[in-house]
């Protein structure tokens, strides 16, 4: 008879939560118009939670009377969580992606692998560009998602879909980032897509490069010492 209302009572306590879980969500989209509540978890025992919004990771009272965004950190173990948290949202994006709408430049062997957000106008994306063979003779598997830093309608972006669409994508980005004006194209891109996924990991600056454990390495880092860098973190 004990186990029955201990079963019951767990039920009845997590349709509470579920509920109440629901209820504070429906209210958060309700004061952030426009703007998805992706996950929520409670933050320990602090009164607050934690919760994900258009993949930003931001902390509301239980009321939803009250909002905060920045760092939270654990004294007692000095571990950064929101730092965890971005980074587990990160890996979980970046895991997501299909490696079919990027264009790859993979090593006979390889030995690490980069996602690399690139802008064809950017000059530094186009220096990492020039070296290539060097990456890869290196064992660095380049897989490239396209960042267009003027958004959508502009000219980065239609450049982007031109070498998307391209029949040889590989060679039509070696030749857009030469400076090659390539034919218009038009087709089904991922182009729009890989922009939102960069905004989502956020990108802020091209190129950008990501290992699968999510963490970014932001701007232009010469072939040898990027070796030095992937062999020392794996």
């Amino acid at each position: 008879m004990l186990k029955r209302y201990l079963a019951l009572l767990a039920v009845f306590t997590w349709a509470g939560m579920a509920h109440a879980d629901a209820a504070l969500k429906a209210k958060l989209e309700a004061l952030l118009p426009g703007m998805v509540v992706e996950s929520m978890t409670p933050l320990d025992n602090t009164g607050f939670v934690e919760a994900v919004v258009d993949g930003q990771v931001v902390y509301f009272s239980k009321d939803a009377r009250y909002v905060f965004q920045g760092e939270v950190i654990a004294l007692e173990t000095r571990q950064n969580i929101t730092e965890l948290k971005q980074a587990s949202i990160k890996k979980t994006i970046l895991a997501a992606l299909n490696e079919d709408d990027m264009i790859v430049f993979e090593p006979k062997k390889t030995e690490h692998t980069l996602t690399v957000f690139t802008d064809i106008d950017c000059g530094y994306c186009r220096k990492l560009h020039q070296q290539m063979s060097e990456y890869n003779d290196l064992g660095i598997k380049i897989r490239y998602m396209a960042f267009p830093r003027s958004g959508p309608n502009s000219e980065s972006f239609d450049k982007a879909v031109n070498v998307w669409c391209s029949e040889d994508r590989q060679q039509a980005m070696t030749e857009s980032k030469a400076g090659t004006s390539l034919k218009s194209e038009a087709c089904d891109n991922p182009v729009a897509a890989h922009f939102d996924a960069g905004r989502r990991l956020g990108v802020t600056g091209t190129p950008a490069l990501f290992l699968d454990s999510g963490e970014l390495l932001p701007g232009y880092i010469p072939p040898q010492r990027l070796k030095a860098i992937l062999d020392k973190k794996a």
